[in-house]
């Protein structure tokens, strides 16, 4: 029988996700530093608090958004990084809940995006959602996310990442 954690794999790369299986945060970081090249990692404010030690494993190369201008200071940052809520397997998307603007920002502004959901939070349907966002209490903005932004808005043909990142990665922690 095929688990949650690979049907989700299966979905989210016929969404043209990559999806990476890691053990722990310090290669989160190593996946964000290698994508990024030359350029800066923004992290979602809600996981610098949660995880602080990134900041330190990103180093230089870390980026948090302004609070005043939080769309300004990292709009077009070649990696950012957030936390998903949870990863659902049936449409290999994820639920980003945010609870201010400057995680909104890292999430849709950011060229190349990684999206960390725990292994045990990978469920097989969007069953789940509803009581995912009941746990989230009254969240800013909640999304449910399939691979990179695309639209066809253009004389019909398909564009990957005007409306967001041109690249998602999803890692499947633990």
């Amino acid at each position: 029988m095929t688990s949650a954690v690979e049907t989700f794999r299966a979905r989210a790369e016929e969404a043209q996700s990559s999806v990476h299986a890691l053990a722990g945060w310090p290669e989160v970081a190593a996946l964000a530093i290698a994508l990024a090249g030359d350029g800066r990692v923004a992290l979602a404010p809600s996981l610098a608090r949660a995880q602080p030690a990134l900041l330190a494993w990103l180093g230089a190369r870390a980026l948090l958004p302004d609070a005043a201008a939080p769309a300004a200071s990292v709009a077009d940052a070649a990696v950012g990084i957030v936390r998903g809520a949870l990863a659902v397997a049936e449409t290999g998307s994820v639920l980003l809940i945010e609870p201010d603007l400057a995680d909104r920002c890292v999430s849709m502004l950011s060229r190349a995006l990684i999206q960390v959901v725990e292994r045990g939070r990978v469920v097989e349907s969007l069953d789940a959602v509803p009581g995912a966002l009941a746990e989230a209490g009254q969240p800013a903005y909640a999304s449910l996310t399939t691979g990179p932004s695309r639209t066809a808005d253009i004389e019909r043909s398909l564009t990957i990442g005007v409306q967001g990142p041109h690249a998602v990665h999803v890692v499947v922690l633990g």
